[in-house]
């Protein structure tokens, strides 16, 4: 896999972003900051799709589409 290493920086950016929602259920935060951080998600998530996207095909692969 040519972009490994950033995907995994990306997995690990989405782990950070899921304990940055829990400390906010624990902090009573407002919701436009429980939805930010989901955004800033999305986003991420998008950028690893993207990533796995240009990742070529094994010739026993399913090309399967979102």
């Amino acid at each position: 896999m040519r972009y490994r290493n950033i995907v995994l920086n990306k997995t690990e950016v989405l782990e950070a972003k899921l304990k940055q929602l829990e400390n906010a259920v624990n902090r009573q935060q407002p919701v436009r900051e429980f939805l930010q951080v989901i955004e800033d998600s999305k986003v991420i998530i998008g950028e690893i799709q993207s990533y796995i996207d240009r990742e070529e095909r094994s010739p026993g692969e399913i090309n399967k589409t979102r």
